[in-house]
């Protein structure tokens, strides 16, 4: 079991609930992103850039949570750089059902920035020793700046956002004695509003990336990720890249 600054700081997060919550494990990493467009089936026509960032998350018999923070475009200049962080909680209900929320904040220098809010209800029972799979389904909001349809139009994309669905999902398994795992998490917007809508190029996208991960030592890992999207990310139709990551448990 990895303990780790980012997991206690989640942990403290917690604070309001039960004193007497039981710890089941906790996990961070930091770690250094290459993604690359032009390297996915698509050759979407965007530049390739570095990222730094770093994740943390942790278990309790009440439920879990989890979280990260990215600094993007590092290679770009400070006009055209961006942030991104994501924090989501699954809170026991009834056995393995859970209340759950989550919140995604960009901030982007050059293009639009957007705030994601959703809260629904999630599963947690489908995990075994070397697998899991987490589904969620919610109603998405969102706050919206500078959004524009495929005229170059600023539109207004705020409020209600329909609805998302989407799951997390991993399994770990060795290979002639290497440590080995493949994760996948996807999200699935519906019914977007129509300013939404307009800035996306439609009213359902789906945005997720399938890894596959390597524990060299301990400490350090490796791992490749294959990221796709429909309709996100200002793309229209479907589109992918590749981001190859170096990072280091903590």
């Amino acid at each position: 079991m990895r303990k780790s600054l980012l997991a206690l700081t989640a942990l403290a997060a917690t604070a309001a609930l039960p004193a007497q919550a039981e710890y089941h494990y906790g996990f961070a990493n930091v770690y250094g992103d290459y993604l690359n467009w032009e390297q996915g089936a698509e050759k979407v026509e965007r530049p390739a850039h570095y990222t730094v960032g770093a994740e943390g998350g942790a278990g309790f018999d009440w439920g879990e949570i989890y979280g990260f923070y990215e600094y993007e475009k590092l290679n770009m200049a400070s006009t055209d750089r961006s942030q991104a962080a994501k924090f989501s909680v699954h809170y026991k209900v009834v056995g393995d059902f859970t209340a759950y929320a989550q919140v995604y904040n960009i901030i982007d220098n050059k293009f639009s920035s957007e705030q994601n809010r959703v809260i629904g209800l999630g599963y947690t029972g489908l995990t075994g020793d070397n697998y899991w799979f987490k589904p969620f389904a919610g109603i998405h909001d969102v706050s919206a700046a500078d959004f524009k349809d495929s005229s170059g139009k600023v539109i207004d994309a705020n409020g209600f956002n329909g609805y998302m669905v989407g799951w997390n999902a991993g399994y770990k398994f060795d290979v002639a004695g290497l440590p080995l795992m493949v994760t996948n998490w996807h999200e699935t917007e519906l019914a977007r509003n129509d300013g939404y809508a307009g800035a996306q190029h439609g009213e359902t996208g789906h945005n997720g990336a399938v890894g596959l991960w390597f524990d060299i030592t301990e400490r350090f890992y490796t791992g490749v990720q294959y990221r796709y999207f429909y309709n996100k990310l200002g793309y229209k139709g479907y589109g992918d890249a590749m981001i190859w990551r170096i990072g280091m448990h903590l």
